[in-house]
């Protein structure tokens, strides 16, 4: 079974200051590294709808979103175009999406979007990327100068291909593997479950704190849970066990 990646809580300057990275021989799916070192292929952000288009024909339709330090656009096509469509601008939305590259834009095919109607969870989601930041920097790791995009130049003879063509996204690329997760690690995860779901699932944050384990190990061991049959995930960034 297929797992989907992580999707990193990050802010939209660190996506678009990123660089995408495709393997050279297709063997490694592609991925954006972001200023920070990070490794993302999928990525989850919590920002203002501030523009919005849908084509006449409604096979295509953006959104541009904020988050007060850059903004991105949201992309879809065909039967994906009412996730998009039934926003309105100035809504405050949680998106977790595949992160992509085309002729130089960085963008997201969202996956799942949620109506936010609390403000309070932007300082909320500020407060977790600032502790991963100030994790990052206890290991030494410092943000690199934004990365430059490529400038791809369009030989004479290739044919025009525009934005809205669909087929330009249709190739998916293969998940990550499985991580390795001892079966002790496991067994104290499920057991956290059991003591700290109260009904509405529990927050990866959650375990991470009642185990003293970093947030990382914690989601490694739910996308193994998840593929054993053990957990699933009801609502974003919510688990909850099966049986």
């Amino acid at each position: 079974m297929l797992m989907r990646s992580t999707a990193f809580k990050v802010k939209i300057e660190d996506l678009v200051g990123g660089k995408y990275v495709r393997s050279p021989d297709g063997t490694e799916p592609s991925h954006l590294l972001t200023p920070w070192g990070q490794r993302i292929s999928r990525a989850r952000v919590l920002a203002t709808v501030v523009e919005k288009y849908l084509s006449e024909d409604q096979t295509y339709a953006t959104l541009r979103i904020d988050d007060g330090s850059e903004t991105i656009r949201l992309k879809a096509w065909q039967q994906d175009v009412r996730t998009l469509a039934d926003l309105n601008i100035g809504e405050l939305i949680d998106v977790i999406g595949r992160v992509r590259e085309y002729a130089g834009e960085i963008y997201l095919v969202p996956e799942m979007i949620a109506r936010v109607e609390d403000p309070n969870w932007e300082l909320v989601r500020e407060l977790e990327i600032l502790r991963a930041r100030r994790q990052m920097l206890a290991r030494g790791e410092r943000p690199r100068p934004k990365f430059k995009p490529e400038v791809r130049r369009l030989e004479v003879e290739m044919p025009f291909v525009p934005e809205s063509e669909p087929t330009v996204e249709a190739i998916e690329e293969a998940e990550e593997p499985l991580p390795e997760v001892p079966e002790d690690v496991k067994k104290k995860v499920l057991l956290a479950f059991d003591k700290l779901d109260k009904g509405e699932g529990v927050a990866p944050i959650d375990i991470a704190a009642e185990l003293d384990m970093t947030r990382a190990e914690v989601e490694d061991a739910l996308r193994v849970l998840i593929s054993d049959g053990e957990i699933f995930e009801p609502k974003v960034d919510r688990f909850k066990r099966l049986g």
